[in-house]
């Protein structure tokens, strides 16, 4: 045991020396901090999004149930009215998930302001209004509802009415929203370090002085982005957002990979096993990718095309991190019947969070921060689900997820939720059963180290160690 100890110690501190200062600047560094809390913010738009394309595609086909006992009848009444009112129940979705770039940009150029002690009502103004520059300029357009038998074509094009495109406002805008978001504030920060800004007297209240500051920052992004835009569309014929997706298509398909699940998801999981918040620091990076690919297979299920992404918000949150990081709703069960009356207790103040994702109690009480008896179960049977997970979707056996449900959601339920497939659900009960298997050999030997220790304590103090 002591040379396992040694092994782990030396393992720890090569850990902590080599990945401790990249965690601590990914996860301090202002710029990833603005896209993740822009990121974040949007999450309440993704849910009342999510909500509709629920109501919008019942669990059913009705081509392939028989039977009329009352819940299939519910199901098939429901296919009937969501097939009716389809356009109306799809609208809060186009107004949330379907220009959530637009509300990234803004919530990323507050957050970075915030960072920067600048005034965050005006950084998001201008994130937002550079973002709809380079991702959706105004165009004309024609009602067919208005156009007459007979009319010519200048008839028509009086009929036009300025426009604004939503191609590009929905996820394949949100790596742009992000890009331009950071780069309007910083625009604003240079111009401000350089006292590039219209200065008010002392007595001008505060709301009217920051208007007039907010100026030359406004006409400077708004030329900058604005030229960025048309060169974009005379030399490639192409919107901004558009050659950012092509020029990064490659990173986002190494994420939306088996390797890629298995890469991030031990990747977090080794910080976790340093005391770092290892979701916190790798979702920073990653989440927008999640995120992205999400409201993308969202948005094919409202067009009736095929859901193309797997490595999604949900795959994370209810097919690879069961309970919490490290997928530790089997080690619940576990503590719950352990012989140990310490591993007892903590599974019993563990058990409710743990159902909800929650499991700070098991990471630092049980404690899997630099246990060296858990540490590799904690650090790979999140890979483990996670690739099996992708496979299974890739072969066709759940449907990928499209619906982003608070993470809090208890696994089973959640994954059903964001695949709208009884299947997703049941392969999560497989997954706790899995893990279990996984888990067991080394929560045993855990258990025995915590039993003699515990008896060792009762023969020294002559207390029994009460759960």
């Amino acid at each position: 045991m002591s040379n396992q100890a040694s092994f782990f110690d030396k393992f720890s501190r090569l850990l902590e020396e080599k990945l401790g200062p990249v965690a601590d600047f990914v996860a301090n560094q202002k710029h990833i901090l603005a896209m993740r809390n822009g990121v974040i913010a949007s999450i309440p738009l993704s849910i009342v999004g999510g909500i509709c394309l629920i109501l919008a595609f019942p669990p059913i086909d009705p081509q392939r149930v028989t039977g009329t006992n009352f819940f299939t009848r519910f199901l098939l009444d429901w296919y009937a009215w969501a097939s009716a009112h389809m356009a109306a129940i799809l609208t809060p979705f186009a107004m949330t998930m379907g220009i959530m770039a637009l509300f990234i940009a803004m919530a990323v150029g507050y957050s970075l302001s915030v960072s920067y002690k600048m005034n965050p009502l005006s950084g998001s103004i201008l994130a937002a209004t550079s973002f709809l520059l380079v991702a959706a300029p105004s165009q004309s357009a024609v009602l067919l509802s208005r156009i007459q038998d007979g009319m010519d074509a200048k008839g028509i094009a009086k009929l036009g009415q300025g426009v604004i495109p939503a191609n590009f406002l929905d996820a394949k805008g949100i790596f742009t929203a992000i890009i331009v978001g950071l780069l309007a504030v910083e625009v604003a920060r240079f111009m401000k370090a350089k006292g590039i800004t219209i200065k008010m007297p002392d007595g001008v209240p505060p709301a009217v002085a920051a208007t007039f500051e907010s100026l030359f920052p406004m006409i400077a992004n708004v030329f900058i982005f604005y030229m960025v835009s048309l060169f974009f569309q005379s030399q490639f014929a192409m919107l901004v957002p558009e050659a950012i997706m092509k020029a990064i298509s490659p990173v986002v398909s190494a994420v939306d990979s088996a390797p890629g699940v298995f890469f991030l998801t031990v990747l977090a999981q080794l910080l976790w096993f340093m005391g770092l918040h290892g979701a916190a620091i790798v979702g920073g990076v990653a989440q927008p990718f999640w995120d992205a690919n999400t409201l993308a297979n969202a948005a094919a299920k409202v067009a009736g095309q095929p859901m193309e992404h797997i490595f999604t918000t949900p795959l994370w949150s209810f097919f690879i991190c069961l309970g919490g990081s490290g997928a530790t709703l089997a080690v619940i069960i576990m503590l719950l019947v352990s012989k140990s009356r310490q591993l007892k207790s903590t599974g019993q103040i563990a058990l409710l969070p743990g159902l909800f994702n929650i499991n700070e109690p098991i990471t630092f009480g049980l404690p899997m921060v630099f246990n060296p008896i858990l540490a590799i179960p904690f650090i790979f049977i999140e890979g483990i689900n996670g690739v099996i997970a992708f496979y299974l979707t890739k072969f066709g056996i759940i449907s990928p997820a499209f619906i982003i449900a608070p993470w809090t959601t208890p696994a089973p339920v959640g994954a059903f939720l964001a695949t709208l497939d009884w299947k997703a659900g049941a392969l999560v009960l497989i997954f706790i059963a899995l893990d279990f298997v996984l888990y067991y050999p080394f929560f045993k030997l855990y258990e025995k180290q915590c039993l003699r220790q515990e008896h060792h304590e009762t023969v020294n103090t002559g207390k029994v160690i009460q759960a």
